[in-house]
């Protein structure tokens, strides 16, 4: 067993420590503040290591479909507290769970053998079109988990995360910028804001030390799953009450 370095587990609680500081600055504070800015930026931790493990998860699973239901249980789960958190943020979106198991399904299409190549082509241009249309994050997981299926060295996902990563930051700041001269795009943020995007990026740090063992959750199988529906109910219902007692 290698002890150095950190384990699965150790990267997937650093990723829940981030997500639930994320939210939570979303819910209690004001998001433009120099302090909720800072919290969000290590929020970006999540993302890419999740996309990192479902990367890790497809290679090493025994049994892919059963992986997909889970994924796709969950996704469904979490689906309720999703919106009762972020509400109108959102509009018809949906969860990270959800662009976890696009990015999941597009590996699958593209490494299926038993699929002609045309389809498969159809298959991923269709969960491109999908999450990009209803997406929580548009298109960057599945990029992300394809980064990281295909490039064996980690000095190459890095490469390939960090181009991306900034073409995902430049587009948001053009789109930010464009709103600015139509309203109709609708995109409310400043143009300071795109620049967290970029906290994405920071997730490499961690993920270079991964040791390549599970490690020791001692909270089951299925916690991590668990966790994230969890934890939006527990953010709502915190809210809720603070805004009845104001």
């Amino acid at each position: 067993m290698n002890t150095k370095g950190l384990s699965k587990a150790q990267l997937q609680y650093l990723a829940i420590i981030a997500m639930v500081a994320d939210h939570a600055a979303w819910a209690f504070m004001d998001f433009n503040g120099p302090v909720a800015f800072v919290i969000h930026i290590f929020g970006r931790l999540t993302i890419p290591i999740m996309c990192f493990f479902i990367a890790e998860g497809f290679t090493h699973t025994r049994d892919i479909k059963k992986y997909v239901f889970r994924m796709t249980l969950f996704a469904l789960i979490s689906v309720v507290p999703f919106y009762l958190f972020f509400h109108e943020e959102y509009g018809y979106r949906q969860n990270i769970i959800f662009d976890e198991l696009l990015a999941l399904l597009t590996i699958c299409a593209m490494k299926c053998g038993t699929i002609k190549k045309p389809f498969r082509i159809v298959l991923v241009v269709l969960l491109f079109i999908i999450s990009t249309v209803v997406g929580g994050w548009p298109m960057m997981p599945l990029i992300y988990v394809l980064v990281y299926t295909y490039n064996k060295e980690f000095k190459d996902k890095v490469k390939w995360f960090c181009f991306f990563t900034l073409i995902l930051s430049a587009t948001v700041a053009g789109m930010i910028t464009a709103s600015r001269l139509y309203p109709s795009i609708g995109i409310n943020w400043s143009v300071g804001q795109a620049v967290y995007l970029l906290g994405f990026m920071l997730a490499l740090i961690p993920l270079s030390k991964y040791n390549g063992e599970k490690g020791v959750t001692h909270t089951g199988r299925y916690f991590f799953y668990i966790f994230y529906p969890a934890h939006l109910l527990i953010l709502w219902g915190i809210r809720q009450l603070l805004l009845q007692y104001r």
